[in-house]
């Protein structure tokens, strides 16, 4: 700290032409340059990335259609794990992708391919419920986010847990 004084008070006294002052001038200009480098890489990564929103609505160019996007599980005692599958077919003149799928609740656990489904085909959405901890009538959400338009279906199933 006290040599970062010296060398400001060296600059201040008109001496601009002494050997510390240069130095210091050119520290200065370098640690400025370094911040200018650093905050352009850094605005530069950032702008790569694209929005996942953004890639969504670019690549809407296809239909999908449910064979059912409510499902009445019936009755299951607590403690069980219920297992339902929802069918999709992509309807529409391109790939389907299933960009994300989202359950309502965390006693709710969906699996589903990642691969593009080719127009015409079928595919499956598992939904597995766990129902410990849970009692009385339930009815939960599945969210399917695609590259259709809307870009989200939204899927639902009840069941009424019974007590042990």
């Amino acid at each position: 700290m006290k040599k970062y004084l010296i060398k400001k008070k060296l600059c201040k006294d008109n001496k601009k032409n002494s050997y510390l002052c240069q130095k210091f001038c050119i520290m200065k200009a370098f640690f400025y340059m370094l911040l200018i480098m650093l905050f352009l890489t850094f605005c530069g990564c950032a702008s790569k990335g694209k929005n996942p929103e953004a890639q969504i609505l670019e690549e809407i160019n296809t239909t999908i259609s449910f064979v059912s996007t409510e499902h009445d599980l019936g009755q299951a005692v607590e403690g069980e794990k219920v297992i339902t599958k929802f069918e999709l077919v992509n309807t529409g003149n391109a790939n389907l992708i299933i960009h994300d799928v989202r359950a309502s609740c965390g006693c709710t656990k969906p699996k589903f391919d990642k691969k593009p489904i080719p127009p015409g085909q079928k595919s499956v959405i598992e939904v597995t419920f766990d129902t410990k901890g849970r009692q009385g009538m339930r009815r939960n959400n599945v969210v399917v986010t695609t590259n259709t338009d809307p870009s989200t279906t939204y899927l639902s199933f009840t069941c009424e847990v019974l007590s042990n």
